[in-house]
């Protein structure tokens, strides 16, 4: 096959002596790998399969600098779908595709616009791919916009980590991960490679705690918009005692949905109680509240003073209203929790905390920034992105090609730098890697001699003998805050080398490895294979590792 003509000068440099090459850096992919010129280096860029996590605002800007930089073979994920919002910055979307998968519609553009780079769409989480899903491809690039995906596709690539006889890495097994973000005029990016380098977790106390607000604040007293749009969130899962039909208590300032003759229904917020004649104002005190339901389990019919937006409304019956979570309810059903990846529940909370955000005069909330308070994703500039996706692209890039040095290990781009005026600045830093990190500890490895043949141990023995029996295990203590002892393993999963699970004795696998039980662990385990052990009882992020030798 020809080569590409599009790629020719991609080619020529490749066929190049360097001076920067990935061995002149201070971090190598590979132990004791460099950069050698030929053009052919190209090839192996167009056939590597490469997974972009995001198709939004960083999302397209990634999946074109991939496809104009030789990647033939991208698949894309993403769970959203495309928003009017969206298409300011978002430029592989048209009027046409809102309501369609990002997504999809992003690999048809890209398909359609740069001949012979095969984009394939995936419309769904993470999470709904399994490990060995992810073990096939040879890099995965990502422009997220939350904190906990990222976390999440982490732990996933580092899981997939296989190690050599003696210990040490296994770099074929290592799939780097490139993590670029924005944050208005901010942006970063990072190489990751899993078990070598300091990870995402490694980083967490890079973030500030989330910002919380006083439960107060928002029912009695909202100041900003985000106020408004986190209180009718908060109110959908609130688990106090459902407002009844008749004699129902309803808080000060809480909202509520006020039925009118003729099916009229209007967004109204609580003032007072009226009980028996006598007008109680209602607050947050505990005597109040008793002196309420005293009054009404004496027989007293309550109504309420509701402000409605064209005024106040009196003698409301308690019977009018209902509760955000009510109202939740009979539009979702029962039981439905939010989920903040839908268009319909996302906006089924704005239209509610925008009527909350008018009653208390409230003003510029829109439905991006309920989408920003709920979800709490980080804002985009579009310029940022594009800055941030050609650095995370230049590294994917060197990644496959040792072309040149690896960034070690973070970029971080400021577009309003306050240090020049007026200015950009950039910087790089380097991430030690947290001993205690729960994504990438080391695993803690134990040599272990197995008689082989006549001798040999059933899959069952192994596991009695060199797993359950106490002290057979190097179990240390959990890495974290507030470091204890491991507990002995009670209910044990054991994979071979290749993440395959030959041990089992709970929940749906266990029938389909009970044959297992009494085969010859050779049959399963090869001289000087690494097995690995996990535990309900120790959490899902902690693991024991036996090399096997037989004897």
């Amino acid at each position: 096959m020809e080569p590409d003509p599009r790629f020719a000068a991609l080619r020529t440099l490749m066929s190049r002596k360097s001076h920067f090459g990935i061995e002149t850096g201070s971090l190598n992919f590979m132990d004791g790998a460099d950069f050698q010129p030929d053009p052919e280096i190209q090839d192996g860029v167009e056939a590597a399969k490469v997974l972009c996590v995001g198709a939004g605002g960083l999302g397209c800007e990634l999946l074109k600098g991939l496809a104009l930089t030789g990647f033939k073979d991208v698949h894309v994920i993403d769970l959203d779908t495309i928003d009017v919002t969206n298409l300011n910055r978002q430029f592989l979307f048209r009027k046409k595709d809102v309501g369609e998968p990002k997504a999809t519609v992003a690999a048809a553009f890209v398909n359609a616009r740069v001949p012979g780079v095969k984009v394939t769409p995936h419309f769904g989480k993470l999470q709904d791919y399994g490990p060995e899903w992810y073990r096939e491809f040879n890099l995965v690039i990502a422009g997220l916009d939350n904190i906990e995906a990222r976390r999440w596709l982490n732990q996933t690539l580092c899981s997939l980590v296989k190690y050599e006889s003696d210990g040490s890495v296994d770099m074929m097994s290592v799939i780097p991960l490139i993590d670029g973000g924005t944050e208005g005029f901010k942006g970063q990016a990072r190489v990751i490679l899993p078990m070598k380098t300091s990870c995402f977790e490694c980083t967490m106390n890079m973030f500030p705690p989330a910002q919380t607000k006083a439960v107060c604040t928002l029912e009695n007293n909202p100041r900003q918009p985000s106020d408004c749009a986190i209180y009718v969130f908060m109110k959908i899962d609130d688990d106090a005692p459902e407002a009844a039909a008749a004699g129902a208590v309803f808080g000060k300032n809480e909202q509520v949905a006020l039925s009118l003759e003729g099916g009229v229904v209007e967004t109204g917020i609580v003032l007072e109680c009226e009980t028996g004649g006598i007008k109680d104002q209602i607050v947050a005190t505990e005597n109040d509240a008793m002196d309420l339901d005293t009054a009404h389990s004496s027989g007293a019919v309550a109504t309420y003073s509701v402000r409605v937006p064209g005024g106040v409304r009196t003698g409301v019956p308690g019977t009018a209203l209902a509760t955000i979570r009510q109202q939740w309810e009979a539009d979702f059903g029962a039981g439905t929790k939010v989920d903040k990846d839908s268009r319909a529940h996302m906006m089924w909370i704005h239209e509610r905390a925008a009527a909350r955000a008018s009653l208390f005069t409230i003003g510029g909330l829109t439905y991006e920034a309920t989408l920003g308070s709920v979800k709490n994703i980080i804002p985009a500039v579009a310029s940022t992105n594009a800055v941030i996706a050609a650095a995370c692209v230049l590294e994917a890039y060197k990644c496959l090609t040792f072309s040149g040095q690896l960034c070690n290990s973070y970029l971080l781009f400021n577009g309003q730098s306050m240090n020049v005026a007026g200015g950009i600045d950039c910087s790089t830093q380097w991430f030690e890697r947290d001993p205690e990190c729960l994504h990438c500890q080391d695993t803690k490895q134990k040599d272990v001699q197995v008689p082989r043949g006549g001798g040999g141990l059933t899959v069952r023995g192994f596991v009695e003998r060199f797993v359950l029996a106490p002290g057979a295990l190097d179990l240390g203590t959990v890495a974290g805050p507030g470091a204890s002892t491991l507990p002995g393993p009670r209910e044990p999963l054991v994979y071979d080398s290749e993440g395959g699970c030959f041990y089992c004795t709970t929940g749906k696998l266990a029938a389909m490895k009970a044959s297992n039980m009494d085969q010859a662990l050779e049959d399963f385990v090869e001289d000087g294979e690494v097995v690995t052990i996990t535990d309900a009882t120790w959490g899902k992020n902690v693991k024991r590792a036996l090399r096997v030798q037989y004897s």
